[in-house]
Formats: C-alpha cells, structure tokens, sequence
C-alpha cells in the first residue's frame, strides 16, 4: 500500500487502497481469519471489552470506541473509533457508519496503520454472518433472504455466497430504490419478495435493519428448517426481533458480553422470556463447548459487531503493507 502521509511513522491509507486490498485478499481468507475471532475469544484468549457507546439523541447517532487484543497477534493491538449515523446518507451525503481504525505495535504503542474504518466494517460485519451460515445453516442451503437492502445487503450477498451455493436471493426493503439497487446490482439471481414470503421461504434470512422498534416476531417465522442472522439490532437502542423470538430459536451470538446490551436480549433479559445462562457464543458451539439444539429448527445468530473482528482485518491489512 502506498502511504498517503504519515504520523510517527504510521502508514495511513485511502479508502479507494483498503477496498482494492480487501477485494485481493478474498472472502474466503476474510472469512476465515474472523472465524479465528470467534475460537480466540471462547478459549479465552483475547482481550476485548464490550465496545464503549455514547447515544446523541439530539444528533439521532452514536460515538463508539472498540479497543481489542489477541494472543493469535502478540505484537500489535487495535482500536476501531466509529459513529452510526442514520442521517448521514441523504442529509450530509456521508456513509451511515463513519470513523477510523489504529492498529498499534503492542511493546511501544507506535501507531502501524491507520485507515478508514466504513469499509472494512462493511466486510468483516458481512463475513462474520457468513461464519455463522457456514456453522449454523444446511450445507445444502440455496436461498438467501435479506431484509433491508442498506449497504450491508451487497457484502451480505457476496459474503453468503462465498461458503453456500446460493442460486436465489430475495430482497425486501421498505425503501423501493434501494431495493430496485440491489436487484440491479445483485444480477439475474436476485429478486424482489415481501417481508414474509422471505420468512416463509428463505433458507438463509439475514436482517439488516437498524431499527428501533420489533418489527418481527415469533408468530411470524414458521417453524422449519431455517436460519436466521440478525446484524441491524446491535445496541440497546436498536431492536429488530421481539424477545420472543428467542423462546423458538437455538440461538447463538458474537459476543455474550455485548448481546445484553442490544435491544432484543436486553429486552428478553428485562422481562424473563430469557435468563443469562440460555445465552450461548458461537464460538462455544465451534470448539464444541456447547452444542446444536436438535429439538429447534430454527437457529439464530445475533451478530453485535466485535472490536476483535476489526483487528483480524486490520492485521490482514498490515500484512500487506511491507
């Protein structure tokens, strides 16, 4: 990579830099590499806090620090500083998710690299879900669902792609334009559905809607083979299952020290639908520390968004800095 400028000898790179490395370096070692993430942090060898959130209401955004360290890295640690801006697209012509990410060297706290961190959000949010399709879902699962056809919808798809045989995507958003986007970016595969055809049918249903009121609930997902991944709902502030959702699935999460603070388990947790101890990490389930649960069909992710997943990508990136 080419360094724009630098301070104390950190490399800082464009955005136009870190998609044409990311699209190099391919899903599958993308994918990959945050599979590690999920093993690292159930055998208890990372330090990651929950992410740090500060709510603006008056500016309908947040501020959020997200620090990390692994073992599997010994030389370097992270930190990804971003804000989730709903209004940003159509008012200030800015991406939703907006700030940046320092990779460190661990002994002198020397910053390596620093880049924009919208993008590789983007891709390390998407293949994180496709850690969880590739462990929770069929192997012979063909069909794609996805509610909410943000920016998300497109690495989603690609992502997914990378570890099933998906011949079918359906897409539904309340937004007609950017529904008709994704269609037209997606190809001849994908095509537009309701809300509840994508339930009824999918085999795969990913949800990327940060919204701030339930907007599907148990009744609504037939009791079938599926899988389920929830991305949009990953502050407490955001919420796009009921609770009850989590009475009918075999339900796993990225992180079980962030998942009590989005609004679907903070809500289950607050009202006894759920206790602590049903919370299971996926990771859990990939050293083989917890188990599939054959009695529900229904299996669902609920993806937080882990600083743990940024570092993987940034060291990726770091790697091909020399």
């Amino acid at each position: 990579m080419k360094a724009l400028s630098e301070i104390h000898g950190a490399i800082i790179v464009s955005g136009d830099e870190i998609s044409e490395r990311l699209n190099i370096l391919g899903w599958s070692k993308i994918i990959d590499a945050i599979a590690e993430t999920f093993i690292e942090e159930a055998q208890g060898k990372v330090v990651s806090p929950a992410k740090t959130i500060i709510n603006f209401a008056d500016a309908n955004n947040d501020f959020r620090v997200m620090p990390s360290y692994m073992q599997k890295y010994p030389d370097v640690c992270g930190v990804k500083i971003i804000g989730a801006c709903p209004d940003n697209p159509k008012k200030h012509g800015l991406p939703l998710a907006v700030g940046m990410y320092i990779l460190n060297d661990k002994w002198t706290q020397r910053p390596l690299l620093i880049f924009d961190a919208a993008i590789t959000t983007a891709w390390r949010t998407a293949a994180a879900s496709a850690v969880s399709v590739r462990e929770l879902s069929n192997p012979n699962a063909s069909t794609l669902g996805i509610i909410g056809c943000g920016v998300q919808a497109h690495y989603h798809i690609a992502a997914i792609q990378a570890v099933r045989n998906i011949t079918k995507v359906m897409v539904f958003d309340l937004d007609k334009a950017k529904m008709d986007n994704e269609i037209e970016r997606g190809g001849s595969c994908v095509t537009k559905a309701s809300k509840q055809d994508i339930l009824e049918q999918a085999d795969i249903v990913v949800t990327l809607t940060p919204t701030t009121a339930a907007h599907i609930f148990a009744k609504d997902v037939p009791q079938r083979e599926m899988m389920l991944c929830a991305v949009g709902g990953d502050s407490e502030k955001k919420i796009e299952f009921d609770s009850s959702i989590l009475t009918v699935t075999d339900h796993f999460c990225d992180s079980l020290e962030q998942v009590s603070h989005t609004g679907t388990v903070h809500t289950a947790l607050r009202d006894g639908v759920i206790v602590t101890e049903d919370l299971k990490s996926l990771g859990s389930l990939m050293i083989s520390e917890k188990q599939l649960d054959g009695t529900k069909p229904i299996k669902l992710f609920m993806s937080t968004g882990v600083a743990l997943e940024d570092l993987a990508i940034a060291r990726l990136l770091y790697s091909g800095t020399s």
